[in-house]
């Protein structure tokens, strides 16, 4: 039985093009990762020149993260969605950021007073 099993998926030709879909994703995502080291020396210099990073880069580079995000998850078989240019790029920053808020909403509601969790206890009498 496990024998015939693992035929039926050495000829699948499903897995054998997200193989080739993985191969591929691997060297975007080295070569985004080449981009990402270059973000980082212009976001440092613009630091060092005008006191902050550059907004329209940190934007790119937010959206990037979100990129390289997708490509592991993708890798990883953590999600079946091919990421961009396979699926559009808004979709996958949207979706990224709709859960990140989403998130970020749950942890503010769950922190209470004084952004400890359980709330403020400073003000208690067994404190």
């Amino acid at each position: 039985m496990k024998n015939e099993q693992v035929k039926q998926n050495l000829s699948s030709k499903g897995q054998w093009l997200r193989i080739l879909y993985m191969v591929l994703f691997a060297v975007v995502l080295y070569l985004v990762m080449m981009l990402v080291a270059v973000i980082v020396v212009v976001q440092a210099l613009f630091a060092l020149v005008t006191g902050k990073p550059n907004e329209d880069i940190g934007d790119f580079a937010n959206d990037l993260s979100t990129y390289v995000y997708r490509i592991v998850a993708f890798l990883t078989y953590s999600d079946d969605r091919r990421p961009f240019p396979f699926n559009s790029w808004e979709d996958e920053v949207d979706t990224k950021q709709n859960n990140d808020d989403d998130d970020d909403q749950n942890a503010v509601e769950k922190m209470g007073d004084a952004g400890q969790p359980g709330g403020d206890k400073r003000n208690t009498p067994d404190h």
